[in-house]
């Protein structure tokens, strides 16, 4: 394949890799909504919904995106219901970094 060619090709190659990551953090985003939802049903107080998770699901699935291998993220996406011990162990640090304290705010 020639030089013209394979320039032609990165930048449709960097496409489809974006809108697959795209994709799969949206996709680790809506599992752990529906997973917070799930945990926290029946807690006292008003009624949680989904945007209340969505900052911190958020920075769950870019953490998973950040720290597991190809092949991990091949593996979830291709078996989007499955809970292996590694992304369990993601999840955990995850967690550790991605709550926040409550907001101080001043007046």
């Amino acid at each position: 394949m020639n030089l013209s060619k394979k320039l032609i090709i990165l930048p449709v190659l960097l496409i489809c890799l974006n809108t697959f990551a795209d994709e799969l953090v949206a996709d680790l985003q809506k599992a752990c909504i529906k997973e917070q939802l799930g945990a926290h049903k029946g807690l006292k107080g008003h009624p949680l919904v989904a945007r209340d998770f969505t900052d911190y699901c958020k920075c769950e699935a870019d953490s998973i995106m950040e720290k597991a291998t190809k092949e991990q993220l091949n593996e979830i996406s291709e078996k989007p219901y499955t809970n292996p011990n590694w992304l369990k162990q993601l999840k955990s640090s995850a967690l550790k970094s991605c709550i926040q304290q409550p907001s101080q705010s001043t007046v």
